[in-house]
């Protein structure tokens, strides 16, 4: 059995006959957790934030550099396009397959695996001379960057109540903010100095010192982060059994929709700043990232918002509900953004856009862990496949539009698809236990 706090909000659903792990790697340890949390596992959550802040700065550097790039190899910004949907057609392609690979042989062995490997990934894509180079090691990128937030999910759902995960989730989650504020600085000096490619050697190198903290830190919790004894031959059937539920696909919906605003933040803003708003190459990368410091706000204010609305007697379910509402009156302001001259006024609207995301995917990050407790990499790897594999189609379109000087109808969508997401999954929320 798995055992829940008072008032949570739940998508799971019981009575499907899913093959269970074994009691001692997984349901105790919310039981004991539900007592008392040990410092030590707050501090594990910095160690989930420090490998998001590289995972971010890692897969930032291309859109940081665009323009080089754009010009040493004669890109269109359609075929750049191109380019971003290798990593996302990788990244979402090992997501949907792989989130498995989390639940079966645990954070604490898979987590350093797959930063090595995205780290290797970035250091390699200095040395592209082509096209297909530099999109072939855009997928490898993807590949080991995908397990970053099935492992981190995993490691906070087993570690934490359900009471505080939000709070834990927006800790780790405010990685890919912080990352996205220091990769401009990192990926701005390095660039004017060393030239773009040395970029990606410099970030990819951080990598190795993360790892090394991570395998000496979790030592003494290989129980509690290790695998679950299920079957390869049950996964199948998990994966079915999740894909059946409604909710998933009520979650899935969400993945799609707000996630494709993140990832056009992350990949595209940049960009924008220098080409469509006439900035150069340090001042487009400096007022970046005063809109990727606007998601680290809003990463950490909604779990405090979501705590002291039920401190207030608000329930779990109607307080990530009422965040989840503030997320989308925020993330409206991008429908003006396209249709304003003003630059500091479009980079105040693009401020809102960030804090809504990053506020509605918080909540969203901890519905998804309640989606499957036993199987939060699979559901998480699921979801956010989906997620990436359709902005991966979408991505060379975005590009399209950019060479079209059509940007403004883009920010429009941005500002009024995720109130669909949010009507999705307000219907879809019900309450566990009251």
């Amino acid at each position: 059995m798995h055992l829940h706090g008072p008032g949570t909000s739940t998508f799971s659903s019981r009575g499907d006959n899913l093959p269970r792990p074994p009691e001692s790697t997984a349901a105790n340890l919310h039981s004991n957790a539900e007592e008392f949390v040990p410092r030590k596992t707050w501090w594990l959550c910095g160690l989930l934030f420090l490998a998001t802040v590289l995972n971010y700065v890692d897969r930032q550097v291309l859109s940081l550099t665009a323009e080089k790039v754009i010009a040493e190899f004669s890109l269109t910004k359609e075929a750049f396009g191109e380019v971003i949907s290798a990593f996302r057609y990788s990244y979402g392609a090992v997501q949907i397959a792989g989130g498995w690979l989390v639940d079966k042989y645990g954070p604490r062995v898979v987590y350093p695996l797959a930063v090595g490997l995205w780290s290797l990934a970035g250091i390699l894509t200095a040395s592209a001379n082509s096209v297909r180079m530099l999109s072939g090691f855009r997928f490898l990128l993807g590949i080991g960057e995908a397990f970053n937030w099935p492992s981190a999910l995993k490691v906070t759902h087993r570690l934490l109540p359900a009471r505080d995960r939000p709070l834990a989730n927006g800790i780790f989650n405010s990685g890919a903010a912080a990352g996205a504020m220091l990769a401009p600085v990192i990926v701005t000096a390095t660039s004017v100095f060393l030239g773009w490619r040395a970029a990606f050697v410099v970030t990819g190198s951080l990598g190795s010192l993360w790892i090394v903290g991570w395998l000496w830190y979790t030592r003494k919790l290989s129980s509690q982060l290790g695998g679950s004894l299920f079957s390869l031959r049950d996964i199948f059937r998990v994966m079915v059994g999740i894909v059946c539920r409604r909710n998933f696909w009520m979650l899935a919906f969400a993945a799609i929709l707000v996630n494709g605003v993140s990832f056009f933040l992350a990949d595209w803003i940049p960009l924008y700043l220098k080409t469509e708003r006439g900035l150069s190459f340090a001042a487009g990368n400096a007022l970046s990232v005063v809109v990727y410091g606007s998601l680290e706000v809003g990463n950490i204010t909604v779990g405090l918002f979501v705590k002291r609305l039920v401190t207030l007697g608000f329930s779990v379910r109607s307080a990530r509900n009422c965040a989840l509402f503030v997320s989308c009156v925020l993330m409206s302001s991008g429908t003006i953004v396209g249709l304003i001259s003003s630059t500091f006024g479009a980079i105040l609207c693009l401020v809102f856009v960030a804090i809504g995301v990053a506020s509605f995917l918080v909540i969203y990050h901890t519905l998804v862990q309640d989606l499957e407790p036993s199987y939060v990499g699979t559901s998480s790897g699921l979801l956010g496949g989906l997620g990436n594999m359709t902005y991966g189609y979408l991505s060379p379109h975005i590009g399209r539009l950019s060479d079209l000087n059509e940007t403004a109808s883009m920010f429009l969508l941005i500002g009024l698809l995720p109130w669909l997401a949010f009507f999705a999954i307000s219907r879809g929320m019900k309450t566990h236990t009251d």
